[in-house]
């Protein structure tokens, strides 16, 4: 049994690395706090720290990690900036992360947001909230026949272009690096 001290947990952390854990052999020990110097100890006894974008993995974190016993630092993220690669790799930490998220996920959120701003949403809720329902200010436009412009056309902006012209919309697309 591999003991895991998983750091800035939530419910579907939880939820998730429950599911997982019948099959892995991994003992998970959820923990609030975010991966800090100061919170670091609370990962003594585990071979892994598993943490998220907001926890800080800095030398002085990973020494104190590493003078546990940790061996390893799972990201639950695709990001790794939050953690000091070369410390790792000096103090033999192994490291790894998500490799991607879904591209039609993040590409679901980013015309959620497009259209909660355009229709006004967030106003509109906070006005609901105080009983005002009057509709001035509230109104939006119609995408179709816009024209939407995006910056990168890796997988997750190929798939935004494409829900985009499923409104009807005209999509002009620049990446710097493009795809070949």
């Amino acid at each position: 049994m591999i003991d895991a001290v998983v750091f800035d947990t939530k419910p579907y952390d939880r939820e998730s690395l429950e599911k997982a854990a019948a099959e892995s052999g991994i003992n998970w020990r959820y923990l609030e706090p975010r991966l800090t110097t100061e919170t670091a100890v609370l990962a003594k006894g585990a071979h892994t720290a598993c943490i998220f974008v907001n926890d800080r993995a800095d030398r002085p974190c990973l020494e104190i990690l590493a003078s546990l016993g940790v061996k390893h630092i799972a990201l639950r993220c695709a990001g790794f900036n939050a953690i000091d690669l070369d410390a790792a790799k000096a103090l033999h930490l192994a490291v790894t992360r998500v490799p991607a998220y879904s591209p039609y996920a993040v590409a679901e959120h980013a015309v959620a947001l497009l259209l909660a701003l355009n229709r006004k949403i967030p106003r509109a809720n906070n006005r609901v909230r105080d009983l005002n329902f009057s509709l001035n200010g509230l109104v939006g436009f119609d995408l179709h026949g816009k024209t939407a412009g995006l910056v990168g056309t890796g997988r997750t902006g190929q798939i935004t272009g494409q829900i985009l012209r499923g409104f009807g919309m005209r999509v002009f697309a620049y990446d710097p690096f493009p795809n070949l």
